[in-house]
């Protein structure tokens, strides 16, 4: 019994070391990388905006804080670049226009094996939202009205 399960346990190793080593059937390697966006969301005049959502590719969304600020982590197949999406999802009188930045990576830390490497923004993220327009429609005294 214990020689069996001794030579189960060297059997799954060697597939799973294997399975590890292939190329990704299609495309070459398989290969991924973390990265890391931190920036700031302010409005027109400058001032910092709370409760925007953030998200990228392959990361969970995140809220941004009270000074504006945020730091979205995710990963995925290696790039020099990700999109970053703010959208307002808050009711607090105020709709900001939702927004796409590229945001550009440079890596700072290598990776091992299929992980190929760690990656953050490289300038400073500042987004300016501007506020959406609101259209109120005319209204009219029905009084005023003669046939």
């Amino acid at each position: 019994m214990r020689l069996r399960f001794l030579l189960y346990a060297v059997c799954l190793a060697g597939v799973m070391m294997t399975a590890c080593n292939k190329p990704y059937d299609g495309e070459g390697e398989l290969e991924f990388i973390w990265f890391e966006v931190s920036g700031k969301v302010v409005d027109m005049a400058g001032a910092p905006v709370k409760g925007i959502t953030v998200m990228a590719e392959s990361a969970e969304s995140v809220l941004t804080a009270s000074d504006g600020s945020f730091t979205v982590n995710g990963g995925g197949k290696p790039t020099d670049k990700t999109a970053v999406n703010f959208v307002d999802r808050e009711d607090d009188g105020k709709n900001y226009v939702s927004r796409t930045v590229t945001v550009d990576l440079v890596k700072y830390k290598d990776g091992h094996g299929w992980n190929k490497g760690y990656y953050r923004n490289r300038n400073e993220v500042v987004v300016t939202l501007t506020e959406e327009a609101v259209i109120t429609p005319p209204t009219f005294d029905s009084g005023s009205l003669q046939e």
